[in-house]
């Protein structure tokens, strides 16, 4: 970044968004340096990552092979899972919840409200 790390983070994602707008929402969801592929069929998912990596490789940017994970049915990603059924709450956090300790004061009973209050769609 020209003007060092202030800002680097909003930067990157602007930048993420402006290389993919053409395919944001289709078929393709960016976060900072993840970049979540949804596809139909395995034969979509080739085309699907063709596409992804041509993008990447007329922006010059690379990807790390040991970071990817390629055609999974199931994924695991910020405390949710995403599956072909969905987006669901991953058990972990669910569990969690479900063993969080009594609160005692406000303050605790509003944090505990405001976490399940985030996981009550699901």
């Amino acid at each position: 970044m020209p003007f060092g790390l202030t800002n680097a983070p909003a930067s990157f994602q602007a930048f993420m968004n402006e290389v993919f707008m053409d395919y944001m929402r289709k078929f393709v969801l960016v976060f900072f340096d993840d970049i979540l592929i949804d596809s139909d069929s395995l034969d979509s998912h080739l085309q699907h990552l063709r596409i992804v990596f041509e993008t990447l490789k007329q922006h010059k940017l690379f990807v790390k092979k040991s970071k990817c994970s390629f055609g999974q049915a199931r994924l695991e990603y910020f405390g949710h899972v995403v599956s072909s059924e969905g987006v669901s709450a991953d058990k972990s956090k669910i569990d969690s919840m479900l063993s969080w300790p009594q609160p005692t004061t406000v303050k605790g009973l509003r944090g505990f409200l405001g976490l399940t209050g985030y996981y009550r769609k699901f």
